[in-house]
C-alpha cells in the first residue's frame, strides 16, 4: 500500500505530486482499493475487521490527499461513528431490547398504535406464514400498495426472513405490473383490495398467466378473494415454535445480502431492477438519522410513499435507530392530512418533495392549524428554490430546511444539509457529503477536474447498489470495474464539501419528484394506431417543477384529439406520465445525421406558447 507514504504533500512540486497521483490511480485501476467489495473481501479471510477498516479508510484518505493538494474534485467524508455491519433484521430486534415499549408506528388511517415488541411480534408471525407458504431465503416478494402498516411489516417480515423486497409502484397499470413481476421473478406478492381506482387481485390474477413464477398473491381485506389468501390468514397461520424459529435464524442472513429491489427508469426507456444490501439500507438511514439530528423524542410524520428509497430510508427504517414514533397520515400524501396529522400527534419532523411543500403551504394558509410541533422539515426528489424555503420559514413556522439528494443506485441520500448551518448553504447547495462516501467531478473522459467546475458525478461506497437484476450490461454502464458509481447528474462540488446540482445529463424528467424517463412514454404512445411518432420533453411547472409534453407526428391523412390521446393513455400507463401538453407536429428539428433535437424542440413549443417558458436563472 504505497499510497500510504505520500500522506504529507504540502513540500512536493505540482509536477511530483502530479507523478504520485498517477501512482496511486494505478491502485485504483487494479482493485486493491475496489470499495465495492473490499469488506466483503476480508470477512471471507476472518481478518480483524477494524484493523482493516483503518487502513481502508487511511488508504482512502491518503489519496484524497493528493487530490485536495492539487485542488482536484475528490472528496471522502470518513464519518464520525463506524459503518454497521448488521442486517435489518438485528435492527429491529436490537430496537425491540432497547425501546420494548415506546410506540413505533401510529397509523391515522387505520386508528392503530404499536410498540416495538409488538411490532417485532406480528414480524415474525408473518415471516413464519410467508415460510409455510413455502418461501425461502432468496425468493422475491413484490409488495404493490400505497403507504399502510402492513407495508411496513411485510418489508420487515421479509428482511428478518432473507426474502428480497420487490417495491411496486401503487401506481402502476397491468402491463407496467406485468414487466416488473417478470423481470425479477416474484414468486409472491401482498398487497391491498383496492385503493383509489385500482382493483388489485383483479389486475394480479390477470397477470398470473402471464408471470409462472408468481405462486402466490397475499391480499389485505376483510374478505377473502378467490385465488389468493388472505394477510390476517398467513401472518395467524403458523405455531409458535415456527414462529421463534424466525428470531433464531437470523445469523443466516448476511448484511451484504440483496435486501430490496427497487425499479427505476433507464436509458432503454424500461425500468431497470436495483438491487440493494442490508447494509446499504442499515447504514443510509442510520447516517441521515444522525446528519438532520434526529432524537427519541421526534415524532415523524410520513407523507412519502414507502416504495420510494426516501420513504423507506427516512421513514419507516429510521426509527429503528433512533427509538421515535412514525406517524403514517394517510395511504397517499394529502397536504390537509398531514398537517392534521402533525396538529394531532405533535410531529417535530416532516418530509417532501418541492411540490408536496407547495401544497402544504397552500393548505396552511387556508386552515392555520396549530403546528407549533413542527421543528424541522427535509426536501428532496427535485431541486427546491431559495423563495420555496423561505416560503416553508415564514408560513409553516420553522426555520431548519434541509435538502438531501441521492439515487435509488445509491441506496437513498449521498449529500445532506447539516442540520442549523448557514441558510445561504441550505438554499443553494444539495447539501454536504455524507458520511462514509467518496466522490468525484469528473469529464466526459473521466478525468478528475478542479473544485468549482462542472462536470459529472461520481459516488463510491457502502451505499452503491450491488447491481442491475438480470441486466449485466447497464451494471457495467454504472458501475466501474474499481467501484465507482456513474450518476449521470452533472454536479459542482466545493472544496467545503457541499455541492451544487447543474443539470441532468440523463434525459430525464422530474415531475413532482416522480423520475420520468421519456422513452417509456414514447414508445407507449407509438402503440396507439395513428401516431407515427412521440417525442416527450418536459415542460416548467411552478408546482410540480416538470409537466409532460408530448410532441405527436401522426400517420398520414389520421386526424386527432389531446383529449382522445389523453384517453387512450389512461389506465394503461400510471397517472403521473400522461401528458398534461399535446401538440400534435408535422416534424422534428433534427441534426445532420437524422438525430431529433429535444433542446431546439422545447425551444420552439415554449416561443409558440405552447408550454410555459422555464424562467431564467438570476
Amino acid at each position: 500500500f504505497a499510497c500510504l507514504r505520500y500522506t504529507s504533500l504540502t513540500s512536493l512540486s505540482f509536477r511530483k505530486m502530479l507523478f504520485l497521483f498517477k501512482s496511486v490511480s494505478r491502485y485504483v485501476v487494479s482493485g486493491i482499493l475496489n470499495h465495492q467489495y473490499y469488506s466483503r473481501c476480508f470477512s471471507l479471510l476472518h481478518l480483524n475487521f477494524k484493523e482493516r477498516r483503518q487502513l481502508r479508510r487511511l488508504n482512502i484518505q491518503a489519496r484524497v490527499n493528493l487530490s485536495n493538494a492539487i485542488k482536484i474534485a475528490h472528496m471522502y467524508n470518513p464519518g464520525e461513528s463506524p459503518i454497521l455491519y448488521k442486517t435489518i433484521g438485528q435492527l429491529l430486534s436490537e430496537a425491540a431490547v432497547t425501546w420494548p415499549e415506546r410506540t413505533c408506528v401510529v397509523s391515522i388511517p387505520q386508528n392503530v398504535h404499536l410498540t416495538f415488541t409488538q411490532i417485532l411480534q406480528r414480524v415474525d408471525s408473518l415471516a413464519a406464514g410467508f415460510k409455510k407458504l413455502g418461501l425461502k431465503k432468496g425468493d422475491r416478494l413484490g409488495i404493490w400498495g400505497p403507504n399502510d402498516l402492513k407495508w411496513i411489516i411485510t418489508f420487515l417480515a421479509a428482511s428478518r426472513m432473507g426474502l428480497i423486497v420487490v417495491a411496486i409502484n401503487p401506481a402502476y397499470q397491468y402491463n407496467e405490473l406485468v414487466y416488473c413481476l417478470q423481470k425479477v421473478g416474484v414468486k409472491a406478492i401482498v398487497s391491498p383490495e383496492k385503493f383509489k381506482t385500482q382493483n388489485y387481485p383483479k389486475m394480479l390474477l390477470t397477470a398470473k398467466e402471464l408471470c409462472p413464477t408468481l405462486e402466490h398473491i397475499i391480499i389485505y381485506s376483510p374478505d377473502h378473494v378467490t385465488g389468493t389468501h388472505r394477510f390476517v390468514d398467513v401472518e395467524v397461520s403458523a405455531t409458535k415454535a415456527e414462529v421463534d424459529a424466525i428470531n433464531a435464524e437470523q445469523d443466516k442472513i448476511s448484511c451484504y445480502d440483496e435486501c430490496t429491489i427497487q425499479f427505476t427508469s433507464g436509458s432503454t426507456g424500461r425500468s431497470k431492477a436495483t438491487i440493494l444490501s442490508h447494509m446499504s439500507l442499515v447504514n443510509n438511514s442510520k447516517e441521515s438519522a444522525r446528519r438532520a439530528n434526529i432524537t427519541i423524542e421526534n415524532k415523524i410524520c410520513l407523507n412519502m410513499p414507502l416504495y420510494h428509497a426516501f420513504g423507506m430510508v427516512m421513514g419507516q427504517l429510521l426509527v429503528f435507530h433512533t427509538g421515535n414514533t412514525l406517524v403514517i397520515e394517510e395511504h397517499s400524501f394529502d397536504p390537509v392530512k398531514t398537517l392534521k396529522a402533525i396538529a394531532q400527534e405533535k410531529c417535530a419532523i416532516t418530509y417532501g418533495t418541492p411540490t408536496m411543500w407547495v401544497n402544504l403551504i397552500e393548505a396552511q394558509q387556508r386552515l392555520q392549524l396549530p403546528i407549533d410541533s413542527l421543528q424541522a422539515g427535509i426536501t428532496g426528489g427535485a431541486p427546491a428554490s431559495s423563495e420555496l424555503f423561505k416560503r416553508i420559514r415564514d408560513v409553516l413556522g420553522f426555520n431548519d430546511i434541509m435538502s438531501i439528494y441521492g439515487l435509488t443506485e445509491t441506496t437513498a441520500i449521498v449529500f445532506q444539509s447539516i442540520r442549523g448551518e448557514d441558510r445561504h448553504l441550505t438554499e443553494t447547495t444539495v447539501g454536504h457529503l455524507a458520511n462514509h462516501i467518496e466522490t468525484m467531478i469528473v469529464d466526459e473522459n473521466g478525468v478528475a477536474v478542479p473544485f468549482g467546475k462542472p462536470g459529472e458525478l461520481w459516488i463510491r461506497g457502502y451505499c452503491t447498489m450491488l447491481g442491475y437484476w438480470d441486466d449485466e450490461e447497464n451494471t457495467k454502464k454504472t458501475l466501474t470495474e474499481n467501484g465507482w458509481l456513474k450518476t449521470g447528474d452533472q454536479f459542482v462540488l466545493q472544496e467545503n464539501g457541499y455541492a451544487i446540482v447543474v443539470g441532468r445529463l440523463k434525459d430525464m424528467i422530474i415531475r413532482g419528484g416522480e423520475n420520468i424517463f421519456p422513452k417509456e412514454i414514447e414508445d407507449f404512445l407509438t402503440t396507439h394506431p395513428k401516431v407515427m411518432q412521440a417525442q416527450i420533453i418536459g415542460a416548467y411547472d411552478k408546482t410540480y417543477g416538470e409537466e409532460i409534453c408530448a410532441c405527436i407526428q401522426l400517420r398520414d391523412g389520421m386526424k386527432m384529439t389531446k383529449e382522445e390521446l389523453v384517453d387512450y393513455c389512461k389506465g394503461k400507463i400510471a397517472h403521473f406520465k400522461i401528458p398534461r401538453y399535446v401538440q400534435f407536429v408535422n416534424e422534428y428539428p433534427k441534426t445532420n445525421t437524422g438525430k431529433i433535437q429535444k433542446f431546439r424542440l422545447k425551444e420552439q413549443m415554449e416561443d409558440s406558447n405552447v408550454i410555459p417558458k422555464t424562467p431564467k436563472l438570476s
